[in-house]
This record gives C-alpha cells, sequence and structure tokens, in this order.
C-alpha cells in the first residue's frame, strides 16, 4: 500500500544522495533510504515482489571503482 505524505527535508542531503547514488529523484531517495534503513542492523527480509531496490548492494558506492 501507499500513501502520500508531505516531508520537511534537508536539500542539500537530498541532492547529495541523489548524486552519490545516481537516483532519479527525491521519491527514490527516500525510497531507497527507507529500506536501507529497514535492513540494517539485521537479516534481511524477504520480500513479496521484485523491483529495482530489492538488491541494496547495487546502491554501494564504490570506492576505487572506474567511474567510466
Amino acid at each position: 500500500m501507499k500513501k502520500k505524505v508531505e516531508l520537511e527535508i534537508d536539500t542539500e542531503l537530498l541532492d547529495e544522495a541523489i548524486r552519490r547514488f545516481h537516483l532519479a529523484d527525491a521519491r527514490e531517495a527516500v525510497r531507497l533510504a527507507l529500506r536501507t534503513l529497514l535492513n540494517e542492523g539485521g537479516p534481511a527480509e524477504e520480500y513479496d515482489e521484485y523491483d529495482e531496490f530489492s538488491d541494496l548492494s547495487a546502491w554501494q558506492p564504490r570506492r576505487g571503482a572506474d567511474g567510466g
């Protein structure tokens, strides 16, 4: 289920997350943040559906990786 909410957010942090993780928009940044937060500190739970955000390791910045 999805619900519309209004958020006050630090735009500098939001812009940095979008830039660093190559996200399309604020919606993707918030969704990634929430999914990451819920998966920290314990084993990842199984999800009923797979989408482009299901593999959180794909969003991890890689140090020393060739950006080209």
